[in-house]
């Protein structure tokens, strides 16, 4: 009963940036569809266009209920996340058929699931979680105010970092950020727009710099510009060169701040990848056990 009063609240629901805040503790959805709207959070338009258009076979630009899943499919499977979530995404079409609804679903495809979603309605519905989603942390770690102040936008960008300079990090904010400066709600999102474009603007970088070579102020601005099409303002900018430049050259390493900002976006759920001979031994039995595991299930009985 609570299920379906829960899908019945979500058609009153209107779609917009407070659209999850609406619904509170009526939500439902499943957690296949809690990867997959994390990895809306960390995804620019142009690689959702294409996954889209992708399904678009008939070239109408709408799915169905189960083209649908098929996209949640090729969005939610992240390297970069957790493993732990692989499986529960590939799955995801055994709900379909089972005909188990979520919150989710009924928004998009009405309660009986016959509706179509339109390329626009879904791209909207992306932006809109993400303006919610930084409005809401914006909220958290301002403590409420209309301004966050740069200490709090540093305690929201390293959040999520166990890099190995986080110590050095957090003495350049006490040395060089001095207490009353505060940053504004919309330059804020212009941040979080950027680090969805992360690896464009690592492209753009490296046409911009010499490998490994520190970023110039300059150098950085435009290539954020070439990357999001905004300009970051130059309070953000000062502010995150005072925090990441390691030895006071007003420049900063770009790989290690990209580091750092593939943490925060990915909140917590990134893996890195195995490297070298350890690495490779660990990709090697972990696919070892996952076969046997399939034989196992096939045959019903143990292949040892």
């Amino acid at each position: 009963k609570e299920v379906d009063a829960a899908l019945l609240y979500v058609a009153k629901v209107k779609p917009g940036p407070t659209f999850f805040r609406e619904l509170g503790d009526k939500g439902l959805i499943s957690y296949a569809e809690y990867l997959f709207l994390l990895t809306i959070l960390t995804k620019p338009r142009t690689g959702l266009q294409i996954a889209f258009k992708m399904l678009d076979a008939d070239g109408n630009e709408q799915v169905e209920k189960k083209e649908f899943f098929k996209l949640q499919r090729i969005i939610g499977k992240e390297d970069d996340l957790k493993a732990a979530g692989d499986e529960t995404v590939l799955r995801e079409t055994e709900l379909d058929s089972c005909g188990v609804n979520t919150v989710l679903l009924v928004h998009f495809f009405g309660k009986q699931g016959k509706e179509k979603l339109r390329f626009s309605e879904f791209f909207r519905f992306m932006e809109n979680l993400q303006t919610e989603v930084q409005e809401m942390e914006f909220i958290k770690f301002s403590k409420g105010l209309s301004v966050m102040s740069k200490e709090d936008f540093a305690t929201w960008l390293l959040y999520f970092t166990d890099e190995e300079n986080n110590e050095i990090y957090w003495q350049n904010v006490k040395d060089r950020i001095e207490a009353g400066e505060n940053i504004s709600l919309e330059e804020f999102k212009t941040f979080c727009k950027f680090t969805n474009n992360l690896e464009d603007f690592s492209i753009a970088m490296q046409m911009f710099t010499v490998a490994n070579r520190p970023v110039k102020r300059a150098e950085f601005k435009r290539a954020v510009k070439v990357a999001t099409g905004q300009d970051l303002s130059d309070n953000v900018l000062d502010t995150i060169f005072k925090i990441f430049d390691l030895d006071g050259d007003d420049c900063l390493s770009h790989s290690e701040f990209l580091g750092v900002l593939r943490n925060r976006i990915h909140r917590g759920l990134r893996v890195p990848q195995q490297q070298g001979v350890q690495g490779f031994w660990k990709c090697v039995k972990k696919e070892s056990i996952k076969e046997v595991k399939e034989l196992w299930k096939q045959t019903g009985k143990s292949p040892f």
